[in-house]
């Protein structure tokens, strides 16, 4: 959407659209009329932290519990919302039966203290809800432990915080958080997930906007391990997060494919001042205040949807709504990933802003439905909280206007980032299969179908693994054909693994990572006066980055972009090392495209890449698959990159 689009041409184009098609148009009375089988996420967060939503009062009693939680879901049904959003997780606790965190203060009045009668909340809505048409996800915060440092003596003896204090970091004022440094924490987070998404028939599985503290804590320990690896503290912590966000994504999925997982994090990533890609704001953004890189999640494909907390009005100087809805609708447009934008309800109940207060508070939300309606790129919404809507009788019979046609929830877990291509890789959630082995790849016999077996870490690799073979990483099951190559570079300090025992060989790597590891094989640097634009000083490939373009190795994605942290593809991984070892000398003959023949998909390889993709077929740096494809379109993995990078070095 044009950003420069003001409300006014905005109205037109809802009118165009009225005449242009029957299946979709806005009128006063009934906003905008859905044809059968329309998805549109029409959801509301049920908040159970200070028992915002639920329950009004804490309580053991089950009726007391049954009975509030069905006269939340009929009054969601009345108001057409086709989605609820249930925080089960407000702080290191549960409010469903858990083997792995206590039972919330805010459901009994003491942490650990379970429901009379076995009840279970959870089980209770997610049945309720489905009967009623709704879906019903499971909503967690994170990181957070205690809301209050006041609450810090009264955690149950079973919580994972009393029983693993090593894994807790508190703020500036004393609330305690589960360390996003530590892997022991994210794979608790991760297992407490993975329980819910198990035992209960979720919809989904929602995260929040809290990720690091704001400020006022100390992670001066665990950074001091990681320093050398990432010398900008800042990426360090982002590195955490999306380790963090990745995880949970596959996890997950492997559990229950058609999951939906999601996050709903603060509306500006960054503004423009601080980074190239921001936003045209002025608030805090998630990138730099709390190290979340949602922006990076949705390129990345690691959540099925966004849905961005855009709680201001529109022309609201600081962060205009408009504004950030129309940047987000730009994040996500090429992608797979759902935007659905988070409202403020609750503005319409405290703000004494006079965009917020009386009539204008209604037209308000009205303006952002029926804007967002008009986006192709906006599936739905989300209002934050249920209880502003009984409190405020104006805003509830606004919903039953705007949903006055039915629509269904958008269902499923989505397709992210080329995983619908052939060249996907294993994605539990849309049932794709990984590329077949990469046995020619690995010499799988001397001098056999891959060009020259010197290349390979000891020269001739033969067909079995050796038995005596010890090495560093314990993930790499399968890969034999490449442990010597992993662990080659590894000792000399080229490429390191995501821990000390896990190389997480089919993580798909950046082009940025592509480039950083082309440099320290070859020992190669240049002086550079300029860089491209999103490549910014700080960042652990500044350098390599900045040299690549002034060699004219790094030709970059245009307007001046390289998009550091894009995965790269096979054939622009070829690209880039024909480029530099042709620039070194190392391939100087021309290069013969006939070799390509041997794979039945070379008519995917794109015209700019067949020499590149030929060179280095012919000089044994890059062979196939045992089906005899090439996949160019494919994202190269952190094995492949590795073997590539260590054959190279063997050159040398």
């Amino acid at each position: 959407m044009n950003k420069n689009m003001t409300f006014g041409l905005r109205i037109i184009a809802l009118v165009i659209c009225a005449a242009l098609s029957a299946a979709g148009f806005y009128n006063p009375g009934s906003a905008k009329v859905f044809a059968d089988g329309a998805e549109e996420l029409r959801g509301v967060w049920v908040s159970t932290v200070g028992n915002i939503d639920y329950p009004s009062r804490q309580t053991t009693n089950p009726d007391t519990l049954k009975s509030e939680m069905t006269r939340i879901l009929d009054n969601c049904k009345a108001m057409g919302f086709n989605a609820v959003f249930f925080q089960v997780r407000p702080c290191g606790d549960a409010f469903y039966k858990s083997s792995i965190f206590p039972w919330s203060k805010y459901l009994t009045g003491t942490q650990g203290l379970a429901p009379d009668g076995g009840f279970d909340p959870l089980e209770f809505a997610v049945a309720e809800a489905h009967a009623r048409g709704i879906q019903l996800h499971a909503w967690i915060n994170p990181y957070r432990i205690t809301n209050t440092a006041s609450d810090n003596p009264y955690l149950a003896k079973s919580n994972p915080a009393v029983l693993n204090p090593n894994l807790v970091m508190t703020d500036g004022d004393g609330k305690m958080y589960y360390n996003p440094a530590d892997s022991e924490a994210i794979d608790l987070i991760v297992r407490g997930a993975e329980e819910i998404v198990q035992n209960y028939d979720v919809d989904g599985l929602h995260m929040d906007d809290y990720f690091y503290p704001s400020g006022g804590f100390n992670d001066d320990t665990a950074y001091s391990y990681y320093k050398d690896e990432y010398p900008d503290r800042d990426a360090w912590r982002r590195s955490n997060v999306d380790r963090l966000v990745k995880t949970m994504d596959e996890r997950l999925h492997a559990i229950k494919p058609a999951i939906q997982f999601g996050i709903s994090p603060r509306g500006i990533w960054a503004n423009k001042s601080e980074m190239a890609e921001g936003s045209d704001t002025n608030g805090g953004g998630s990138y730099t205040t709390i190290y979340a890189d949602s922006r990076g999640w949705v390129k990345n494909g690691w959540v099925d949807y966004i849905m961005p907390q855009i709680y201001w009005n529109i022309g609201y100087a600081a962060a205009d709504y408009s504004v950030l809805c129309d940047w987000w609708s730009e994040v996500v447009a090429g992608t797979d990933v759902r935007l659905y934008i988070g409202e403020g309800a609750y503005r319409t109940t405290s703000s004494t802003l006079p965009a917020w207060t009386g009539d204008n508070g209604t037209n308000e939300l009205r303006t952002h439905v029926l804007n967002g309606r008009a986006n192709p790129n906006i599936s739905g919404y989300c209002f934050f909280t249920y209880n502003d809507f009984i409190e405020n009788s104006a805003i509830y019979a606004l919903m039953q206007e705007l949903n006055g046609e039915s629509a269904e929830a958008p269902g499923g877990a989505v397709m992210v980032n080329g995983d619908a291509d052939n060249s996907s890789d294993t994605n539990a959630a849309g049932g794709e299969t990984s590329p077949p082995p990469l046995v020619d790849e690995s010499q799988a016999a001397p001098g056999g179908g891959n060009g020259d077996s010197s290349l390979s870490s000891s020269g001739d690799v033969s067909a079995e693994p050796d038995g005596e073979y010890k090495n560093k990483f314990t993930d790499l099951d399968g890969y034999w054909w490449a442990m010597d190559a992993i662990n080659g570079l590894a000792s000399r300090g080229i490429i390191k693994g995501r821990s000390e025992t896990e190389f997480d060989p089919d993580a798909k790597i950046t082009r940025a990572d592509t480039t950083v590891l082309l440099f320290r094989v070859l020992g190669k640097s240049a002086e550079f006066t300029d860089n491209f634009d999103d490549v910014y000083p700080g960042k652990y490939y500044y350098n390599e980055i900045g040299a690549a373009k002034a060699l004219g190795i790094a030709t970059g994605v245009g307007d001046n972009n390289f998009d550091p942290d894009a995965k790269i593809t096979r054939e622009d991984m070829a690209s880039l090392v024909y480029r530099v070892l042709h620039s070194e000398g190392m391939i100087t003959s021309i290069p013969n495209t006939g070799v390509l023949n041997e794979f039945s998909d070379r008519n995917d390889i794109y015209f700019y890449a067949r020499d590149a993709m030929a060179a280095c077929v012919s000089n044994g740096l890059m062979g196939g698959y045992g089906d005899g494809t090439i996949n160019p379109k494919g994202y190269a993995s952190r094995v492949e990159v590795a073997l590539i990078m260590w054959r190279i070095l063997n050159k040398l």
